[in-house]
């Protein structure tokens, strides 16, 4: 008996699927599946969107221009084989079904959700995808929200210290109270105090008159 065997120079064929009224998790997961398929040379990337009304030219256009921006924003592949798909009906469904139809070997869909199996999976989309898809499912998302810009606290001066620099004219820095505690921290600030402009020159290193 013969054993039949695939031939191993098809293309890496990956469908992703985005819903052209949540861009924001569609368009995530198209991010990532994007860089996946141009991590492998040759591939095949299938973009679906699934609407619940007749199939026009428009919508096709539409996804078509969605692609398009989205390719040329994160720079990718200018070789990439890229096909775009739409299809009316149930989403899970017509996602499944066009994977069959390629013979695709992976599925990406996108989630809005948060990262809990239980909130992710249940009665979703992707749920019903990964129970009939006859290849794996990659779920993208929820895309990460971004990063709250580092606040800089500023502390206010301490009343001591500035009026030790005031009753030493600069040469002592610290109030007693900190001057302690900025000698165990030495090189964190120097400083050098001259009272006369030019500064004197030397052909040494420079000796700082403070540090803490």
């Amino acid at each position: 008996m013969s054993i039949a065997i695939a031939p191993n120079d098809r293309p890496f064929v990956l469908v992703v699927a985005l819903d052209l009224a949540d861009t924001d998790s569609g368009g995530y997961a198209l991010d990532q599946a994007t860089r996946v398929a141009a991590r492998v040379p040759g591939s095949q990337l299938h973009v679906l969107h699934v609407t619940a009304s007749d199939v026009t030219a428009d919508t096709l256009g539409l996804l078509r221009h969605y692609v398009s921006a989205k390719a040329s924003a994160l720079d990718g592949p200018k070789q990439q084989n890229v096909a775009v798909h739409v299809r009316k009906g149930e989403p899970a469904r017509e996602i499944v079904q066009l994977a069959s139809d390629l013979s695709a070997d992976m599925i990406l869909v996108g989630t809005h959700k948060p990262p809990h199996l239980k909130s992710l999976f249940a009665g979703s989309t992707s749920e019903r995808v990964i129970a009939s898809a006859a290849c794996p499912v990659l779920v993208a998302g929820p895309r990460p929200k971004p990063q709250p810009s580092h606040i800089i606290v500023i502390e206010a001066a301490c009343p001591e210290c500035v009026q030790a620099r005031s009753a030493t004219a600069g040469r002592e820095w610290w109030c007693a109270r900190h001057s302690e505690h900025h000698s165990v921290l030495a090189h964190h600030h120097m400083y050098s105090y001259e009272s006369d402009i030019p500064f004197a020159s030397h052909d040494y290193s420079i000796s700082a008159s403070g540090t803490d």
